[in-house]
């Protein structure tokens, strides 16, 4: 006689300390979540540039250099990008060689936070690249950079997009086809670096002292640092 099996809507709630999912149901689950809120910030900040964007103007003013904090949120983003995307590559890396699943498990985690930070630092940067500001007597050599630096920032979250879901169906040693893109995914995140520090340290972009100095009178007499 079958016997008829009655299933309360409690029995779906599932309790954190009782998860009886398997590691890749939860990393699975944890990969959905950090890319749905990624998502969600980039959309947000999709509308706000398409609400406010113009390009680099000579009659924006600069704001006075001891007047307030200028926050950029690009440097902060880029800083989680680098050291997460790389440690964790590395770590995934050492635990398919070594053959440490726990090894493989921290990095793959490692590896997709370091994902969901490069596409905030390339949209941080985009951001900031379209948000009003003044003129500087760099800007032509910083536009020549600059391209290089957006498009192959670009490339590089397209490739880490896909790696990242690529990675999410494999189980136990990595293929070598892997390992060679995440080298050159590596590789391009050091020319990325160095681009990027061109663009601020050779040519100030986005430093408000250059810009105030780019914007003085011909002539004028320097401006001193306020004292402390």
């Amino acid at each position: 006689m079958a016997q008829l099996e009655v299933r309360s809507p409690m029995s779906e709630v599932r309790c954190p300390m009782f998860d009886v999912r398997s590691p890749d149901e939860k990393v699975r689950s944890l990969t959905w979540d950090l890319g749905l809120g990624t998502w969600n910030f980039l959309l947000a900040g999709l509308l706000l540039v398409c609400a406010t964007a113009t390009h680099a103007q000579d009659d924006v003013l600069v704001p006075p250099l001891e007047v307030g904090t200028l926050l950029t949120f690009h440097p902060i983003c880029v800083h989680f990008a680098l050291a997460l995307t790389v440690f964790g590559l590395v770590l995934d890396w050492a635990g398919s060689w070594r053959q440490h699943p726990q090894w493989q498990y921290a990095g793959r985690l490692s590896f997709f936070a370091g994902v969901e930070a490069t596409g905030l630092a390339v949209l941080s940067g985009w951001i900031e690249q379209e948000l009003p500001r003044p003129a500087s007597v760099f800007d032509p050599q910083v536009q020549g950079v600059l391209f290089y630096h957006e498009y192959l920032g670009y490339g590089l979250l397209g490739l880490f997009l896909i790696l990242a879901i690529v990675r999410a169906r494999i189980h136990g040693r990595l293929p070598a086809v892997f390992v060679v893109l995440s080298v050159l995914g590596l590789a391009g995140l050091i020319v990325q670096g160095y681009l990027g520090g061109e663009l601020v340290y050779r040519y100030g972009a986005g430093v408000r002292a250059v810009q105030i100095l780019s914007n003085q009178p011909a002539g004028s007499e320097q401006k001193k640092a306020p004292e402390q």
